[in-house]
């Protein structure tokens, strides 16, 4: 009788952790709407320490010279960012995955536990109206009306201001926010800014994604779960492979969520710009 070898389970711990002490700098958006608040506190905790974005309720009200199309764009915006802050794969999913290793490294197992299709297709679908550069509502096309009619105005702050929130959205669209909770430890002394490898060479203290999250979304996103596009193979291909397929699985929902979570505060910003009295008209 052949001795199967046994399984060790390995759990790890974010890193992202440490910024659950993070104080917040202002309060957590649209709170009242989503369905765990605490888990919306801990994202903005994690955003918070690496951005230290400024509080949208500062910002400029109302924006000067907006047109009705203008102001109809903005306003979308700010009624899609609520209708996203009530999803479920937001703030009360459960997505993880495990790895179970042999004791004598003969091979592994994968467990995942992931949301259900529907939730998850349906969230993905929502944030892509928010995030896609040609949807007619995208981050990227609101924060073009502002900027220009801010340029208009000659109003410098607020100029400085959008600029901080557009580039912390570039930052999201390249790294995880895992990525970036590290890398800012690394500034702050938190973590080593090298660590040697079991062969003596340098290595960065930064646990790095597969990929970029608008890489891992638009993989999905033309792989099949929004449209079975140009993504279809390379999708295939890590499919194909346990740990790959659980990794990317989690990974990319979670940089969706921190994106959701940014367009809420992005909303705010917005709706101060619209101006209390539009607005009030919804």
């Amino acid at each position: 009788m052949i001795k199967q070898p046994a399984f060790a389970t390995v759990t790890g711990v974010p890193f992202s952790a440490y910024a659950r002490e993070h104080p917040l700098s202002w309060p957590t958006p649209m709170w009242e709407l989503l369905r765990n608040p605490d888990g919306g506190d801990f994202a903005w905790r994690r955003l918070g320490y690496v951005f230290r974005l400024p509080d949208p309720s500062t910002f400029r009200s109302p924006v000067p010279g907006l047109s009705a199309d203008e102001r109809a764009v903005l306003e979308r915006f700010v009624e899609h960012a609520r209708d996203l802050a009530g999803t479920t794969l937001l703030t009360a999913s459960k997505d993880r995955y495990r790895v179970h290793v042999a004791d004598d490294a003969s091979g592994y197992t994968v467990e995942t536990e992931l949301s259900d299709s529907d939730l998850t297709v349906g969230f993905m679908v929502k944030l892509r109206q928010s995030y896609a550069d040609d949807e007619e509502a995208s981050f990227s096309k609101v924060r073009k009306i502002l900027e220009h009619r801010l340029h208009e105005a000659d109003d410098e702050a607020a100029v400085a201001m959008l600029k901080q929130w557009r580039k912390a959205h570039a930052a999201l669209r390249n790294k995880t926010t895992e990525e970036l909770v590290q890398e800012r430890m690394v500034a702050d002394g938190q973590l080593p800014k090298e660590l040697i490898g079991p062969g003596g060479e340098i290595r960065s203290p930064v646990v790095r994604s597969p990929e970029s999250p608008h890489q891992m979304l638009q993989t999905f996103w033309y792989g099949g779960q929004v449209h079975w596009g140009k993504s279809r193979e390379p999708l295939a291909v890590i499919q194909a492979d346990p740990f790959q397929s659980g990794r990317w699985e989690v990974e990319v929902r979670q940089a969706a969520v921190d994106l959701g979570h940014f367009y809420l505060g992005f909303a705010l910003l917005v709706e101060r710009a619209v101006g209390p009295t539009a607005l009030a008209q919804q």
